[in-house]
């Protein structure tokens, strides 16, 4: 009896791999399109989701699959994932580590006019797309800083720890740039940009800054107070948060101010390639920034896209030196293994300051 049982299960296994190969094979020229579409991504999926959504009413017959990650573990996923098993979309706001996968052969072209709308600093080779403008910022609990001047450049707040190490001492908070892909990005581009990157972090660190993987985590302990300050915390976070949240003040660095985008790209060996670039033309549409724009906490990137969480807002509202960080081969330029081992050797050994007490 077990054994007919084995044989049924065995025999209905057959039957259904069997009548799903058509749709397996769906992508092909001249047949339906398949219902589903697998996107790995680091950028958090409450902020992802009005996007996902809007995008399957236009396209009710592809399903999406959705797999959170942080941005050094989709790193290092995508890099020791077979052919067969590519997701077809990749998104990350590590913008490095994103070139460094195409780079490296990972993606596969998308040549589309609606990539024209794109600045130049947003695409590279037609296969790495940037959709999203984020200014990186400085975030503060406004009750704490009652009657205390507020920083507004990366030298005024080496200069405030400095002089006022006692109030921030336990109480400021950046990137793990050890564990977060998007926390060495941006501290490369300080490394990059400014000369006194590296007194600024030899001053965190005598404060005793706290490290964190993601930027919801400061934000949430400066909104409590638990932190009075937050340094390169992406504004498209900070911004929303502080909506509904009016102990949080945010600073666009008038020095320069960094911005960031997610990158997309579409993997060389996606199961679903049709689906994969229908997903990425509509989230460089004007239709897909709209939605960007309006329903989730990120803030579009197309020139045409209207609002306050918009490219043309922040440019707008803020005449700052804001300073777009490029996709290109120039992103690549610290993620040599020697040079990336020295530059977190040095930052470990200013920012993990131990104090000695005499």
């Amino acid at each position: 009896m077990k054994v007919m049982i084995q044989q049924c299960i065995q025999l209905l296994s057959i039957i259904t791999i069997l009548t799903t190969l058509p749709v397996i094979a769906s992508d092909a020229p001249g047949t339906d399109r398949q219902i589903s579409l697998v996107i790995y991504s680091a950028t958090d999926t409450n902020a992802i989701q009005p996007i996902i959504n809007a995008f399957e009413k236009v396209e009710p017959t592809i399903h999406i699959e959705y797999k959170e990650f942080q941005t050094s573990e989709l790193f290092s996923t995508i890099q020791n994932l077979p052919n067969n098993k590519m997701p077809d979309l990749v998104i990350s706001s590590a913008m490095d580590l994103q070139i460094k996968l195409v780079n490296d052969g990972y993606a596969q072209p998308f040549i589309h006019p609606i990539t024209q709308a794109l600045p130049k600093w947003a695409n590279w080779r037609n296969e790495a797309f940037g959709f999203t403008y984020e200014p990186v910022v400085m975030a503060y609990n406004k009750a704490a800083f009652n009657g205390k001047p507020i920083p507004q450049t990366h030298e005024e707040l080496a200069l405030a720890i400095r002089t006022n190490a006692d109030f921030f001492m336990h109480r400021v908070g950046t990137y793990d740039i050890r564990l977060s892909g998007v926390g060495y990005l941006l501290a490369s581009q300080d490394e990059i940009n400014s000369s006194i990157s590296s007194r600024l972090k030899e001053n965190l660190g005598r404060v005793m800054t706290h490290l964190y993987c993601c930027s919801s985590e400061m934000i949430d302990q400066i909104a409590t107070g638990e932190l009075v300050f937050g340094y390169n915390v992406l504004g498209s976070y900070a911004i929303n948060y502080a909506l509904n949240t009016p102990t949080i003040g945010i600073i666009y660095p008038e020095d320069y101010t960094l911005v960031m985008s997610r990158v997309a790209f579409i993997t060389k060996h996606a199961p679903h390639p049709t689906n994969a670039k229908t997903f990425l033309r509509y989230l460089l549409s004007l239709e897909g920034q709209q939605i960007i724009a309006e329903q989730s906490s990120l803030i579009a990137l197309h020139p045409d896209a209207r609002g306050q969480f918009t490219a043309n807002s922040l440019q707008q509202n803020n005449p700052l030196q804001f300073k777009p960080i490029p996709l290109g081969a120039a992103l690549m330029v610290y993620l040599d293994k020697l040079k990336q081992q020295r530059f977190i050797n040095e930052w470990s050994n200013a920012i993990l300051y131990d104090v000695v007490v005499p």
